[in-house]
């Protein structure tokens, strides 16, 4: 990493595109059925997760939202599954991590924040007619690469390679 000959640091970074960090937990059974949210604020089916707050690591912000979301905590060791890049509709670069969250057998004991006012746990077929292709797309993937091993990078929810 250089900076320019004559910007000091402050003044590079200051000069250097923005990235929105975000992340979000599968929360899962034994038959791969995954656990989203209902917004209160608007008719949306979410993953447990936000964006990252000031010094957290993506998984930090994971084991985080997780909690405050829904009660349940993170496995003890990340499993990062996908990552997806992507440009918000202002042109803001953003960078999504999706990891394993806790496997939940015999209907979790979800306690829903203010954000959320509904919770269902679906395979990803019965979840596919119910969100927008693209996060059904980076749902999907993620999806698999719970259930066969591995990691994925995604590119505007379309795997890369």
């Amino acid at each position: 990493m250089s900076t320019h000959p004559q910007m000091g640091r402050t003044e590079w970074l200051a000069s250097r595109p923005r990235i929105l960090a975000a992340a979000s937990s599968l929360v899962h059974d034994r038959n791969y059925r995954i656990l989203l949210l209902h917004a209160s604020w608007k008719d949306e089916w979410q993953l447990p997760g936000g964006t990252h707050d000031e010094g957290e690591d993506l998984w930090q912000t994971a084991v985080r939202e997780t909690s405050e979301e829904t009660g349940l905590a993170m496995p003890a060791k990340p499993r990062l599954l996908a990552v997806d890049w992507t440009l918000n509709p202002e042109g803001v670069a953003e960078v999504w991590g999706l990891f394993q969250g806790p496997l939940v057998d015999g209907g979790p004991s979800v306690r829903l924040s203010d954000e959320h006012d509904e919770w269902k746990m679906l395979t990803i077929e019965e979840w596919t007619p119910l969100l927008p292709p693209y996060q059904a797309r980076v749902l999907a993937t993620a999806v698999d690469m719970l259930r066969n091993g591995g990691c994925t990078y995604l590119r505007e929810g379309e795997q890369v390679g």
